[in-house]
């Protein structure tokens, strides 16, 4: 799993690329902790170059998604590819999560919910 991210006009980018399950959950979960640490509260969360997630993925994005309740911060979800979608939507986590089919159409969200 690798992570990336920037802050781009008050919004944290982070991108996921590779298998986010539970070896991998960790560590994303530790770099995902420390943002919050650095003041992440609007997050576009990029999963298009993510293959394959697990609960143990599933499960830090839900704690993400907590721990941004805390601090009235907002996260969007964009670029699932078809595997990670259909599991959004197994779980009913695609009722939860405002999902975008890309980057940009995430950023866009953030202002139009402001």
């Amino acid at each position: 799993m690798e992570i990336a991210h920037e802050l781009n006009d008050n919004i944290w980018l982070v991108a996921m690329r590779g298998r986010f399950d539970a070896p991998s959950a960790p560590e994303a979960e530790r770099t995902l902790r420390a943002l919050l640490e650095q003041g992440m509260n609007r997050v576009v969360l990029d999963l298009a170059e993510v293959e394959y997630i697990s609960s143990g993925g599933l499960r830090v994005i839900i704690m993400l998604t907590k721990a941004l309740e805390k601090i009235d911060g907002e996260m969007k979800l964009s670029g699932l590819s078809p595997f990670v979608s259909e599991v959004f939507k197994i779980t009913n986590l695609a009722k939860r999560y405002d999902i975008c089919q890309s980057r940009e159409e995430a950023i866009a969200a953030f202002s139009q919910s402001n």
